[in-house]
């Protein structure tokens, strides 16, 4: 079965700055390398919804150093320079989703499966769920 996107579980807050100021790069401790830009990064709102609340297009995925990820990326990440420092700590590494058109579902979409922390890939059965309870 295809893959056609990845989904990352994000704090309520966060996707809040995803949604009302235009945040476009994502930031983990977990890789799922397996998507390509064109895919969709699908948000999984993990405090609040409990589910799907909306996704973009990945314009590129990959594991940078965390010592030049604020530097590159500034005010585009979804966290604050502090935040980062703090959740990066003592990490070499930290993956990166850069996305653009991010569209919010007029419907939140509960997933049949629970979305860990490390995140999941959405199959095309799963994303054409997604794309049938959106709106």
């Amino acid at each position: 079965m295809k893959i056609l996107g990845v989904s990352h579980p994000i704090p309520t807050e966060y996707a809040e700055r995803i949604y009302d100021d235009g945040k476009t790069v994502f930031v983990s401790k977990s890789y799922l390398g397996k998507v390509s830009p064109g895919d969709k990064f699908i948000i999984y709102e993990s405090h609040g919804a409990k589910a799907y609340t909306g996704w973009a297009d990945i314009l590129s995925i990959g594991k940078q150093k965390t010592s030049t990820i604020t530097r590159k990326y500034g005010n585009k990440l979804m966290v604050t320079t502090e935040e980062f420092q703090e959740y990066a700590k003592g990490k070499p590494e930290m993956n990166i989703i850069e996305f653009e058109n991010f569209q919010k579902f007029n419907k939140p979409v509960v997933p049949k499966r629970f979305v860990t922390v490390a995140g999941k890939y959405i199959y095309e059965d799963e994303f054409k769920t997604i794309v049938k309870n959106k709106d």
